[in-house]
């Protein structure tokens, strides 16, 4: 065996290497990005409240992994960046519309059982309209950014090349551990939150592969955290917002309602996450658009010519000629 059949599949590099490669570039945009902010800090002798700092980290990272996408998907797999699951095809506000739909009734589902079993009561705050306002704006931007940012790097390029090269099964196993794994950092986790972490990377998974698309995974992320945080008052993955329209005062063991970390920290969380798998695995309102299977053919067909063209030329017929010419 050469290194060009451990490297090269048909001339072009294997998927695995392609998912390793925007890995280690993702990498360094994020290594990138935090030197420049920290210089930034340093010059301007300022240290931003978390929340600030969490948007510019993702406004700065998003060009960043759109720049990688672009760069993998021309110079590698020659189909455009939308082939990421990004494109704007007819129905992808329907499918962000769909994916905030899902992500706002899982955590309506996981509040609505607190407060049966007697584990959360939830109170109006007294805050002035405008800072519900304010505040709501500020959050909603920070969260869908971060939302868009985290499915690009957990269900994004790298993933899909990976689904290519072991299959979805292991693929999805695989990002949901790492999306697990990335949370350890957060305030107040327990083995309970990074499990159900793991498992909420599933069903974003999943809908990612039944739709091709990365409109309904990133609706269901973003509404997942900001019905959590600035609705319901709970803290978010051990993160607490400085405003919400509701305050939730939580009770019980920490096992079920998941503490100071937030619900995602609990079993109750953990029922259901396992439910909305089991509904995003079966739902017929989840498929692949007319507008991303034109993409599709569009790409193979477009990859298929360049096949048949490079084995003419191969075969002796000369550049600039076509068969039948």
């Amino acid at each position: 065996m050469t290194w060009q059949d451990i490297f090269l599949a048909r001339g072009e590099l294997r998927p695995i290497w392609r998912c390793l490669l925007a890995v280690v570039l993702m990498l360094v945009a994020y290594v990138a990005v935090g030197m420049v902010l920290g210089v930034v800090y340093e010059g301007l002798h300022w240290q931003p409240p978390l929340l600030t700092t969490l948007l510019l980290v993702n406004l700065l990272m998003l060009p960043c992994l759109l720049g990688v996408f672009k760069i993998m998907t021309g110079v590698f797999d020659r189909k455009p960046l939308g082939s990421a699951g990004l494109t704007f095809h007819q129905r992808a506000g329907k499918e962000m519309a769909l994916g905030v739909a899902l992500g706002t009734t899982m955590m309506l589902a996981v509040a609505a059982l607190e407060r049966l079993l007697g584990l959360a009561t939830f109170r109006a705050t007294n805050e002035p309209p405008r800072q519900f306002v304010a505040g709501g704006a500020f959050l909603l931007l920070v969260l869908l950014v971060a939302a868009a940012n985290e499915e690009m790097l957990f269900r994004g390029y790298a993933f899909q090349r990976l689904v290519d090269s072991v299959g979805a099964i292991a693929a999805v196993a695989l990002f949901s551990l790492l999306f697990g794994l990335s949370h350890l950092a957060n305030p107040a986790h327990t083995w309970v939150s990074t499990v159900n972490t793991v498992l909420v990377g599933i069903p974003f998974a999943i809908a990612y592969l039944r739709s091709r698309s990365l409109w309904i995974p990133i609706g269901m992320h973003f509404a997942w955290n900001f019905i959590q945080g600035f609705v319901l008052g709970f803290q978010v993955s051990g993160l607490a917002f400085p405003f919400s329209l509701l305050q939730a005062e939580v009770g019980g063991a920490d096992w079920l309602t998941g503490g100071r970390y937030g619900p995602e920290g609990g079993l109750v969380a953990t029922a259901v996450i396992v439910l909305a798998t089991g509904y995003v695995l079966v739902t017929k309102r989840i498929y692949v658009s007319d507008g991303v299977k034109r993409l599709i053919a569009e790409a193979e067909g477009s990859q298929e010519r360049k096949e048949l063209r490079e084995l003419s030329l191969g075969a002796g017929e000369k550049p600039g000629t076509s068969p039948g010419d």
